[in-house]
């Protein structure tokens, strides 16, 4: 029979490796010299998250934890009272977190694996895309649960994700966060007048 993996030990390897990530980067990190900064068996690491790639996506949720995430700030909010107001106040108080400078490490390592994801697609893509997935599953099943076609609101969550990592970036690589910030508030205001036409549609098919 296997030994059951300890949750607690997991939690400590993952606070360990999220320390050793930030100090190498992604590209930086192979299994071996990752356990040996940790100070553990490389067969320890795969034992508790099964691969290096797993492990990784754990980081990167271990770091976006820290900060207020989008799947949270929709469920606590009232879906039935101006759902487009509410999901563009959401998309803002996130982008005022990312111009923070403790938000600088989740996005380092976010845009790194942005740019391994292109580089060498077929490893590091299905890694953003799982990073993004909360993202994404967040706006459309907020807005499903509004009333609109899913199909629509999927093209909707993609908008919102393209314009706010798109102006994150912008701003992080130039330092012009007006000219980001303005981007963003675009890319909300598309979505909301979006949001608004869904619902006067669906009404009047009511």
């Amino acid at each position: 029979m296997a030994r059951p993996r300890n949750p607690e030990r997991k939690a400590e390897l993952l606070v360990a490796a999220t320390d050793v990530v930030q100090r190498l980067g992604i590209a930086g990190v192979t299994l071996r010299p990752l356990a040996n900064e940790i100070g553990v068996a490389p067969r320890t690491l795969l034992y508790h998250f099964g691969s290096k790639e797993k492990l990784l996506v754990e980081v990167i949720r271990d770091l976006r934890r820290h900060h207020a995430q989008i799947a949270q700030s929709l469920t606590r909010v009232h879906w039935e009272d101006e759902p487009e107001r509410q999901l563009g106040e959401t998309v803002d108080r996130l982008w005022q977190e990312a111009k923070l400078p403790g938000a600088r490490p989740f996005l380092a390592l976010y845009f790194e694996l942005v740019s391994l994801a292109i580089r060498d697609p077929d490893q590091y893509r299905p890694l953003l895309v799982d990073a993004d997935r909360e993202w994404v599953d967040a706006i459309t099943g907020y807005l499903v649960r509004c009333g609109i076609h899913e199909e629509e609101t999927t093209a909707m969550a993609d908008t919102l994700l393209i314009g706010y990592r798109g102006a994150v970036s912008f701003a992080l690589a130039t330092g012009r966060w007006e000219s980001a910030e303005a981007s963003i508030a675009t890319a909300i205001v598309e979505v909301q007048d979006r949001i608004r036409d869904c619902l006067a549609a669906a009404r009047r098919r009511n």
